[in-house]
């Protein structure tokens, strides 16, 4: 998608960075408001990981990334924040960990959305979501969509088991793309009404990420 003209690159520098599948986190800057807007209207965030890599170059250096090795890649500038959502959203921003249990109400399970109240169609669902990505910590988003029919209502699962690519709004100014290669695993709070009739039936057990669990002995 082309840049926004009237998009001012010359307020702050680029910051990217680089997360991959170990858990380690690579970051570059880019001053150059020139460089900045040439970049940023040859990035097409659906496509970012359709090559086979990544190659980021400075003066001194070259540094080269596996593409199906990579989780997401954040750009931190005021211009990366006007990219259209792809099909249907209106919204995908990152939370923090607290403010994903604040919203979704994990710590007063009395005070949570039951996923089997219906929406019309048409009206704005708002949803939380935890991502775990291969080889790191989860991601926690809020994602905004229309409520479609009951028949179209997979379409977010299957968005999100295709593989392929989708950009969300940091909590910095910026964006990030993840690899939806590397996701392993979801959770949707309230998530829709109909659920896959394979489904298992059962109650998740609520904890923080940053607790532990001692094996027993």
């Amino acid at each position: 998608m082309a840049a926004d003209p009237q998009t001012d690159f010359s307020s702050n520098p680029l910051t990217i960075r680089v997360h991959l599948t170990d858990a380690s986190v690579h970051s570059f800057t880019q001053p150059d408001p020139t460089i900045i807007k040439r970049l940023r209207s040859t990035i097409e965030p659906a496509r970012l990981f359709a090559q086979r890599r990544i190659i980021v170059g400075s003066e001194h250096s070259k540094a080269v990334f596996v593409a199906t090795e990579v989780t997401r890649v954040d750009f931190l500038h005021d211009s990366f924040e006007r990219w259209e959502f792809p099909h249907g959203y209106t919204d995908i921003v990152e939370l923090s960990e607290e403010e994903f249990r604040q919203h979704s109400h994990l710590d007063e399970p009395t005070l949570m959305v039951k996923r089997e109240r219906p929406n019309p169609v048409g009206d704005l669902l708002v949803s939380f979501i935890k991502l775990q990505m291969r080889g790191s910590q989860p991601l926690f988003v809020m994602v905004e969509i229309f409520a479609k029919l009951p028949a179209e209502n997979q379409s977010v699962m299957q968005f999100l088991l295709s593989k392929t690519a989708v950009h969300l709004r940091l909590r910095d100014n910026g964006i990030g793309v993840i690899n939806l290669a590397n996701l392993v695993g979801y959770t949707t709070y309230p998530g829709v009404a109909q659920i896959p009739a394979d489904s298992w039936l059962a109650e998740p057990v609520y904890h923080s990420t940053q607790s532990s669990v001692s094996p027993r002995l």
